[in-house]
């Protein structure tokens, strides 16, 4: 890789194999994945379920469960940054503020008991020095960006309280409220209809033209990706 590439590299993996262990008997589910990520540019993992995309991203994510996932990697890194070596405390803090993630389940991944506003506000408020004014000033013009039809009222609703859609919409907003260099979506539009699953596709290729974002796109679908 020349020079300028290294500079320009956001995320690279080498030779990454990742085995699980039952108890018994390990198994691998990674074999020697290799990719680089650059900057401000989005790439597409794709392939059927079970093929190890998630797992590859979570590697990415320091998401894999420590008792039981064995990682070796030639290099594993963001921003230069040796993920292998990072600790819990360190991960706390990289986490939203230089890799974030959307999820396939919106509704399992926001917290029922929790309003969408402070959820949002709580990711800003751990990475940043920020007043709770200032934060909830930041979440609505967020939601803005995000598209939500009423910001406002979207603040103070519950989960529940919101379609599927919109829930999404408040995952992107909570994934992209630190700025981060790599954003990971995890097929994102897989619980969403058609027509919702264009807007939200939409939405990523906007946010990440303005933001200066790279995207690793995770899908099974190849139309989907070609669309992106």
């Amino acid at each position: 890789m020349s020079k300028s590439s290294q500079n320009n590299t956001v995320a690279s993996i080498k030779a990454l194999n990742v085995s699980f262990s039952n108890g018994k008997q390990n198994v691998q589910v990674l074999h020697d994945i290799s990719l680089d990520i650059f900057k401000n540019e989005i790439v597409a993992v794709v392939g059927e379920s079970g093929s190890g995309k998630s797992v590859t991203s979570k590697a990415l994510m320091g998401l894999l469960p420590d008792q039981s996932a064995q990682i070796h990697a030639v290099e594993l890194s963001l921003q230069g940054k040796n993920l292998l070596e990072l600790e819990d405390g360190e991960w706390s803090r990289f986490r939203g503020s230089e890799i974030s993630m959307i999820f396939q389940e919106p509704m399992s991944s926001l917290n029922p008991t929790i309003t969408c506003g402070n959820q949002v506000i709580e990711v800003m408020v751990q990475h940043q020095k920020i007043s709770a004014s200032k934060a909830k000033r930041e979440v609505l013009d967020l939601f803005e960006k995000v598209k939500l039809p009423t910001p406002k009222t979207t603040f103070s609703k519950y989960p529940h309280e919101i379609s599927g859609g919109q829930m999404q919409r408040v995952m992107i907003a909570m994934a992209i409220a630190c700025k981060p260099v790599l954003l990971i979506a995890d097929e994102p539009t897989t619980a969403l209809d058609v027509t919702v699953q264009k807007e939200i596709i939409l939405l990523l290729k906007e946010l990440q033209k303005e933001y200066g974002m790279s995207i690793l796109f995770i899908s099974h679908d190849l139309s989907l990706v070609h669309s992106i």
